[in-house]
């Protein structure tokens, strides 16, 4: 086994590892309710949180 084979399985492995590592943030238990939070902003009940609209009285 030469060099360059011997980079390239591992920069292979750790390709892996970092993938999976990922894939269990992001479907771990913990971001369940992180997710289930920004899923429910849209359905947000509050007046405050939405801009403005410009009067249109003012003439511009």
């Amino acid at each position: 086994m030469d060099w360059t084979n011997l980079g390239r399985t591992l920069f292979t492995v750790f390709c892996l590892i970092v993938f999976v590592v990922i894939v269990l943030g992001a479907f771990g238990k913990k971001s369940k309710k992180r997710y289930d939070e920004a899923a429910n902003l849209l359905f947000s009940e509050d007046e405050d949180d939405q801009p403005q609209k410009p009067d249109a009285s003012n003439g511009a």
